[in-house]
């Protein structure tokens, strides 16, 4: 199995990783500005060697692809600060994995793959998202408890992906300057990666909270502490961030914290982060369990109903979070399943704002009601109300805690 960090987080540590060494690197595509007397930074097509005074040798942990915990590759700047003449030194890492000096087309192709999947779904997130907020804010009636943690996770959706085209934008359009031009905003931009992935697992977290509380103790009935969620969802993932950010600084200071992931450190970030998609799949699970259980205590209720059910509670699955739990770890030997996996992680994250915007909000029953009341009333104000009696059926509908109607005709 590969560096578990990497697939952990936000699934597109992998992607980037990829890019970094098919596509692009902190400071490839543009002139840095480094101090007098460093050669500059510098991509081989295997690391991203940062600025490095003359006559010194600077030094990079062998590549992710190498399992090695010690071994180190290395580049000689000569002492006309030039890399002209330099090659690097990727002996050490050879003796483990001689593979890792030879690029593969096939990776150039899955980077730039990976990348138009990320930047076109994300967009496509995001702008639903906007929508989304905006219903939730403009009508009135639908603000309550349970919306309201609903408009959190959508605003911390909204930050992630954001954040996700600020990335992948200067690799799509091919700039020469980006955020990658200055060491301090391509931190910046980095820590806000860490802390918006954190923040929207942290609300996930909370409406997996506020659910279970709600369906199987029965409290929650009149007023949630949202003091409490707020903590959660937006302070707990800063002090996380923070803590990490300072470890960096003392013990990482790289440009850009490049390979970061690699990193022990980095568990910071990644225990928090699987704990609550753990605490989520317990919450999902206890859940379905008491949902069946009240079910079948009712002797009038079908088994096709349980069914149907148990279908619209696991629709929360990708909700939750819990869909990450399934890219913890990448295959290591296989490239068939490598790709597939990158290509899944990749469609599945960038896509969780279109899951969120459609069953949290365009499917939900009470937004469509109200969406409809604010349609009938524009066409009675503009008089364009149509005649004739309106047909009616009898309706039974299973809803979901948030909402969403499932139904069919009886």
């Amino acid at each position: 199995m590969s560096n578990s960090s990497a697939g952990v987080t936000y699934g597109y540590d992998d992607y980037y990783y990829h890019v970094n060494i098919s596509v692009s690197c902190p400071g490839f595509n543009s002139k840095d500005k480094q101090p007098e007397g460093h050669c500059s930074p510098f991509f081989d097509n295997i690391l991203c060697w940062p600025a490095t005074p003359a006559n010194t040798t600077a030094e990079l942990p062998c590549p992710p692809l190498v399992h090695a915990t010690t071994a180190k590759a290395y580049r000689y700047c000569p002492s006309n600060a030039s890399w002209d003449t330099a090659k690097s030194d990727y002996a050490a890492c050879m003796n483990i994995a001689p593979e890792v000096t030879t690029q593969d087309p096939s990776d150039v192709q899955l980077a730039l793959t990976l990348r138009d999947i990320y930047f076109i779904l994300s967009t496509i997130s995001l702008v639903l998202l906007l929508i989304t907020i905006f219903i939730f804010q403009y009508f009135r009636s639908l603000h309550c408890s349970r919306i309201s943690i609903h408009k959190h996770l959508v605003v911390s959706f909204i930050f992630r992906f954001v954040v996700i085209i600020i990335i992948t934008e200067p690799l799509i359009s091919n700039r020469e300057t980006s955020y990658r031009d200055w060491d301090w905003l391509c931190k910046l931009i980095t820590a806000l990666t860490q802390y918006t992935t954190l923040a929207n697992v942290f609300w996930m977290f909370v409406e997996g909270f506020f659910l279970h509380h709600s369906l199987v103790l029965g409290v929650f009935s009149t007023q949630a502490p949202f003091k409490l969620f707020y903590f959660i969802g937006w302070g707990l993932p800063a002090l996380f961030v923070i803590a990490w950010c300072i470890v960096l600084h003392f013990q990482h200071d790289s440009y850009c914290w490049s390979n970061y992931s690699q990193l022990v450190s980095h568990w910071i970030i990644i225990a928090p982060f699987i704990l609550a998609l753990v605490v989520n799949l317990v919450f999902l699970v206890n859940i379905i369990r008491v949902l069946v259980s009240k079910l079948r205590a009712n002797n009038r209720i079908e088994s096709a109903n349980i069914r149907k059910a148990i279908k619209a509670t696991v629709v929360l699955m990708p909700l939750l979070g819990i869909t990450n739990l399934l890219f913890i770890m990448s295959p290591a030997d296989n490239r068939g399943l490598k790709v597939a996996y990158h290509v899944t992680n990749a469609v599945l994250h960038s896509s969780q704002g279109i899951f969120v915007a459609i069953l949290y909000c365009f499917l939900n029953g009470e937004v469509r009601r109200v969406i409809k009341q604010k349609w009938y009333r524009f066409r009675i104000r503009h008089g364009r109300t149509t005649s004739g009696r309106r047909r009616s059926s009898r309706t039974s509908s299973f809803f979901l805690p948030s909402g969403t109607e499932f139904s069919g005709k009886v």
